[in-house]
């Protein structure tokens, strides 16, 4: 079994280093995976609100974390997928 890991550990392609481009596209779709967590949450401010009462008044942690965790897994597709074409 770990022949096959190593095997594999070979296999895997080139992934970007960190630079102010992939920080850039990392930023970017966390902002629109909170934005999107805004517009879709069917209960929102259900949960701990945030400490912004101005800014965010019907925002839960809740619905933040979801937005920033859904925007890592959309930011890293997209950090992969353009380190795997050579555009990053």
């Amino acid at each position: 079994m770990i022949v096959s890991l190593l095997a594999e550990a070979g296999a895997v392609p080139y992934t970007a280093g960190w630079s102010p481009s992939v920080a850039i596209i990392m930023i970017l779709f966390n902002i629109f995976g909170v934005f999107l967590a805004a517009k879709t949450v069917q209960n929102p401010g259900v949960g701990t609100p945030l400490a912004l009462p101005g800014i965010a008044e019907k925002f839960s942690v809740a619905q933040l974390l979801a937005g920033t965790a859904f925007g890592h897994i959309l930011g890293t597709g997209v950090i992969l997928g353009l380190a795997t074409t050579g555009v990053l």
